[in-house]
C-alpha cells in the first residue's frame, strides 16, 4: 500500500506530472533513542533548577519542501549565544492569566499537563515578540487578558492568542552542566496560522525560513537537532493529531528520548 503524504498524494508517485518534492534528509526521531552530549567541563557545585519555557516551531511549504523559521541569538546572550534557535523563552507570570480567543485544544493538556495553557501562551507571546508573527483571533465578548508589556501590543485590534493550531512536539530539559537551564516544551504549528510580517524585537537576528533538507549542514546545538528530528518524524507521518509527546533528558553522558512522559516527569 502506498504511503500517503500530508497533501494526500502517494509517496513516490508523480504529482501533476512533476516529480515529488524531496523529503527532509534528517534521521527520524523514532530511530534516535539518544544523542551524545557535547564535551563540557565539570558540573557546577550547585546545579541550576530548570525554568519552565516554551518554543514554537512554525512550518511552511516551499519549493524545497517544508521549512522552519529560525533566528540567531545575540552574541551577548547568556544562554546559547550566536546559536540558531526557534522563537521561544521562559514562561512569565502574566502567561498564567492570559485568556485565549479559542479553547485550548485537549491534545495540549494531555501532552503537557496542567501547565499547558501557560506554556502555549508563552510560546505564542515569545514568537510575537521575537518575530512579529501573531497567532491570534478576535477576543470573545467580555474577555480580558493582561494589558502590560508584550501582551498589551499583542491585544491590538481586539485580538487574543489563539492556540488552535498548536501541536505538542516534545519536551527537553537542559542538561545539568549548563549554568542556565530550561524545562522547555516545543510546539509546532503551520505558518498559515500566523499573521503579520517578520520584524521582531532584535533578540533574534537574521530571521529566515530554512528548508528541513538543508538543516543537516548547519552547526546546530543538540536541542535544535532533537527538535528537528521530532518535527521530521511528525511530518513524515502525515502531521497526525497527537495527544502525547516524548521527553528528552540527560542520562549519563547522553540526551535520552523517553516516549509519552512529557506531561508527568519531574525536571
Amino acid at each position: 500500500m502506498a504511503r500517503c503524504m500530508p497533501n494526500g498524494t502517494a509517496a513516490g508517485k508523480p504529482r501533476d506530472g512533476r516529480r515529488p518534492r524531496p523529503r527532509p534528509s534528517l534521521h527520524s526521531a523514532v530511530d534516535i533513542a539518544s544523542i551524545p552530549l557535547p564535551p563540557h567541563g565539570p558540573k557546577p557545585e550547585r546545579i541550576a533548577r530548570p525554568r519552565p519555557a516554551a518554543s514554537l516551531v512554525l512550518v511552511r511549504e516551499t519549493e524545497d519542501g517544508p521549512a522552519v523559521l529560525m533566528g540567531q541569538r545575540r552574541g551577548s546572550a547568556r544562554f546559547m549565544p550566536n546559536r540558531l534557535v526557534f522563537p521561544g523563552g521562559a514562561v512569565d507570570r502574566a502567561d498564567h492569566a492570559v485568556r485565549f480567543a479559542a479553547p485550548l485544544p485537549a491534545r495540549l493538556a494531555a501532552a503537557f499537563g496542567r501547565a499547558a495553557a501557560a506554556l502555549a501562551a508563552a510560546a505564542i507571546r515569545e514568537t510575537f515578540e521575537e518575530t512579529g508573527l501573531r497567532l491570534a483571533g478576535p477576543a470573545p465578548p467580555g474577555a480580558r487578558s493582561p494589558g502590560r508589556g508584550v501582551w498589551a501590543a499583542f491585544r491590538g485590534g481586539g485580538m487574543l492568542p489563539d492556540p488552535s493550531a498548536l501541536v505538542p512536539l516534545c519536551r527537553l530539559i537542559t542538561p545539568t552542566f549548563m549554568p542556565i537551564r530550561f524545562d522547555a516544551r516545543f510546539f509546532a504549528a503551520p505558518a498559515e496560522a500566523a499573521q503579520g510580517r517578520l520584524t521582531g524585537s532584535g533578540e533574534l537576528s537574521n530571521l529566515r525560513w530554512i528548508p528541513l533538507a538543508q538543516t543537516s549542514g548547519l552547526d546546530l546545538a543538540v536541542p535544535q537537532r532533537v527538535v528537528l528530528a521530532e518535527l521530521s518524524a511528525w511530518l513524515e507521518a502525515g502531521r497526525p493529531d497527537r495527544a502525547e509527546a516524548p521527553l528528552w533528558r540527560e542520562i549519563g553522558d547522553r540526551l535520552v528520548r523517553t516516549p509519552s512522559l512529557a506531561a508527568d516527569a519531574k525536571p
